[in-house]
């Protein structure tokens, strides 16, 4: 395998785990609530989780490829269909809320629990395994189905992943202020009418915030 392949895996596997996932946002929401110092763990873990499924995904492709070399091209169709509904699924996160952006309660960090936080399959562990035996049908061929590409592989893999973190490290902060502000002022926005509605019941929690 040619170091323009391998970059051109690590390339599609960063956008994708660049997509707002279950894992990333919860990474965003621990960068947003307690800062750097929260992050080592569950990146981590995070690694650890797309680690195995890399694994799972790199030792199914590579037995496909060895045992039905004839059927790559139907492999690769399906493969590029579970990709498309990954991206699909993965803009389509980006409709749902980011609970740090409005919860300051999230626990103190520890380490063994952020590790654990960071691996549990959030999005589903046969999705993830699925995706990630996709991308791989998409750039191991029968004649590179070797030990050399595997770690050729693993090596972009890792650095699409630390790539992707890094990411949403310098970028989760100031996005998710941004969008705090913006829940703050809707929210600030639907109590007023309520209040302006003469609604006789109106939560008093809603009244004190917005008088406040």
């Amino acid at each position: 395998m040619s170091t323009g392949i391998a970059a051109a895996y690590a390339a599609l596997v960063f956008l994708l785990f660049s997509l707002p996932s279950g894992r990333m946002l919860d990474f965003a929401d621990r960068r947003y609530q307690r800062g750097l110092k929260a992050l080592p763990a569950v990146g981590l873990g995070i690694l650890l989780a797309r680690a195995v499924f890399f694994g799972i995904g790199l030792a199914a492709t590579m037995a496909f490829v060895r045992v039905m070399p004839s059927g790559m091209a139907l492999a690769r169709i399906v493969a590029c269909v579970v990709i498309v509904i990954a991206v699909l699924k993965g803009f389509s996160g980006l409709k749902r809320p980011f609970p740090g952006a409005d919860n300051d309660n999230i626990a103190k960090p520890r380490p063994l629990r952020s590790i654990w936080q960071g691996m549990r399959c959030r999005d589903g562990a046969a999705r993830e395994t699925a995706l990630a035996a996709a991308v791989l049908m998409l750039f191991v061929g029968a004649s590179t189905a070797n030990l050399e590409t595997a770690e050729m592989l693993a090596v972009a893999h890792l650095a699409a992943s630390v790539s992707a973190l890094l990411l949403y490290a310098a970028f989760a902060r100031p996005v998710l202020a941004r969008l705090n502000q913006r829940q703050y002022a809707a929210r600030r926005e639907r109590v007023a009418r309520l209040l302006r509605s003469g609604l006789p019941r109106v939560s008093a929690r809603f009244r004190n915030k917005d008088a406040a």
